[in-house]
């Protein structure tokens, strides 16, 4: 066994005041636990909340704008006739948009049109969108707060309405209310009167008050639709990564299905990074931020780790001039209290963790932190259990560690065995 390894582990944290005194260990390192700890701790929630925070964002903006949209582009002519240009998502097409997306993908026919949802005395100026295949599964019917989603495949269900509960509150609406809606397509006034059948709550206050969920029998009668016709072909459930490629893959495929006549019209592609660019940034701007708190919290470890060993030290100043003078090399008496010091770095990243995944947990299971849903969309903190961070987080802690007690430990090497001794 290594001679300095044998030595760190027979001697205690303790200081030599503190044993002949029989008190705790050395007030430096319980500090410098303390510190680590702490360090650790505020890293870690930091790499949970973060990407929790950007994650459930994310899925926010991708389950009002997909991450891929495909629009019809409006030819020059159907300006001078007042047309509309519509799109039709038939099988073939959908095939082969699917069979060049990432597993799991989801290809929808939408269509939407602007109107006024209005009471007695008060109004509100609205999206009204529909989708081929329903809500079943969208991020409107995970947030439903009164009622359900529809059965638009029922005929009774055509003029059902999900309205948010931004709008709810403000046209003072609730389930099974009656409600008239105003629309304005070539220059005529159109009336359809809707029932409430849901009210969802997204926290999302941008989206919330702005749009409104119907049949899409019910859009493409107020808009003059054909049957199977929509505005835009949304693509979603593919991951933030593979956006790019899959806008690019689409870009090719929406190409050759024009050029082959599967579609009458050429179609767009746009994705919700262009759409909303303003989002994206925002959460681009997060990672600055953790790099930030992770620098912060890995100086104020440094310092007090720093702070230890030299107290650590110089409280064994007697210790060390009595090994040098019995021939032990400054190498062996530098590793010697690396290896007491690693456990001062040990205890540290342990406590760290237990206090950390445990305040992680408890958010997640309990949402204790609330959050101002008109500031951050979201009414609680969000947090994510990032192993892969935390492994690395722990990693990069051990092994910085050890290079920061290197600076320190070169102290050893000044102190000269026979001062020490005619100072005893």
């Amino acid at each position: 066994m290594d001679v300095s390894l044998l030595i760190a582990r027979r001697l205690s944290l303790k200081s030599d005041a503190d044993n002949r005194s029989g008190r705790h260990r050395s007030p430096a390192v319980g500090i410098a636990v303390t510190g680590i700890a702490l360090s650790v701790t505020i890293m870690l929630l930091t790499l949970a909340i973060v990407p929790g925070f950007k994650h459930q964002i994310t899925e926010k903006v991708f389950g009002f704008d997909a991450q891929i949209v495909l629009h019809p582009v409006q030819p020059v002519a159907s300006y001078d006739d007042g047309s509309t240009v519509t799109v039709e998502c038939g099988d073939t097409l959908r095939n082969r948009l699917l069979s060049n997306l990432p597993t799991g993908a989801r290809v929808q026919l939408s269509a939407s049109t602007p109107g006024i949802l209005k009471t007695d005395d008060q109004f509100a100026g609205l999206v009204f969108k529909a989708f081929d295949d329903g809500l079943e599964g969208s991020i409107i019917d995970s947030c439903i707060e009164e009622g359900g989603i529809p059965d638009y495949d029922v005929e009774e269900m055509r003029y059902a309405i999900v309205v948010s509960r931004t709008t709810a509150d403000a046209l003072q609406l609730s389930r099974g209310d009656k409600v008239n809606a105003y629309f304005f397509v070539d220059n005529n006034l159109k009336t359809r009167r809707f029932t409430v059948a849901g009210i969802y709550n997204s926290h999302f206050n941008e989206f919330d008050k702005l749009m409104a969920y119907v049949s899409m029998p019910a859009v493409r009668s107020i808009a003059g639709l054909p049957d199977g016709a929509g505005n835009y072909i949304e693509i979603r459930g593919i991951g933030r990564d593979e956006v790019t490629d899959a806008r690019i893959a689409m870009q090719r495929v929406v190409s050759d299905a024009f050029y082959d006549g599967t579609t009458s019209c050429y179609l767009a592609v746009n994705d919700a990074f262009e759409k909303d660019p303003m989002y994206f940034n925002w959460l681009d701007l997060l990672d600055t931020n953790v790099i930030v708190i992770l620098v912060l919290m890995g100086c104020v470890a440094a310092v007090t780790l720093i702070s230890c060993l030299v107290i650590m030290i110089l409280e064994r100043v007697t210790l060390i001039g009595t090994l040098k003078s019995l021939g032990a090399t400054n190498g062996m008496i530098e590793r010697m209290f690396l290896f007491m010091a690693q456990r001062i770095v040990l205890r540290g990243i342990i406590l760290g963790d237990v206090i950390g995944l445990l305040l992680v947990w408890l958010q997640w299971q309990f949402a204790l932190l609330p959050l101002d849903p008109e500031a951050y969309y979201l009414n609680a903190v969000p947090v994510e259990f990032n192993w892969t961070g935390i492994a690395l987080l722990n990693i990069g802690a051990v092994v910085l560690s050890l290079a920061i007690m290197l600076i320190p430990a070169h102290m050893v090497s000044r102190i000269s065995p026979a001062r020490v001794m005619r100072f005893e």
